[in-house]
């Protein structure tokens, strides 16, 4: 079984430009607030999260990137001040990963930066209705996946 060529190109310019993409704003992210965009999607997922919280396990299935290194990335959130562990009340052997008032207003500082990037380096690059193809294309693969 091969894929259309057509298919073949997507797929082939959706990896480049997946990985050329996140290159780019980890790059904007560090040269400006000293961030990885690694740290960045996890101070977003704890922000999103009912009461600023999330099991290590939830954080993991939550991140955008790969939750390989996760231990590394909550250690560094913790030396930053972003956030802290805390036992689970419910649960003891449960870890929670708090976002602190300081992760939030770090946040808050780079929020603008990454959103510039991608307006930038992605939203600028298609037309609205190429957009809505690419929502539409995108929710449907993501609908098939978390299905499975």
């Amino acid at each position: 079984m091969s894929l259309s060529a057509a298919h073949d190109a997507a797929w082939r310019g959706f990896l480049r430009s997946s990985a050329l993409l996140l290159r780019v704003l980890d790059a904007e992210l560090r040269a400006e607030h000293g961030m990885t965009h690694r740290t960045y999607d996890a101070l977003v997922q704890l922000s999103e999260a009912p009461d600023r919280r999330l099991h290590m396990k939830d954080l993991a299935a939550a991140l955008v990137h790969s939750a390989s290194g996760l231990t590394r990335i909550v250690d560094g959130l913790e030396k930053s001040g972003y956030a802290r562990r805390e036992p689970d009340p419910a649960n003891r052997r449960s870890t929670l990963v708090v976002l602190t008032d300081a992760g939030l207003a770090a946040l808050k500082k780079a929020w603008p930066t990454h959103v510039r990037g991608v307006q930038r380096h992605f939203a600028d690059q298609m037309s609205p209705e190429q957009a809505r193809v690419l929502a539409e294309v995108f929710g449907a693969i993501n609908a098939d996946l978390e299905e499975g």
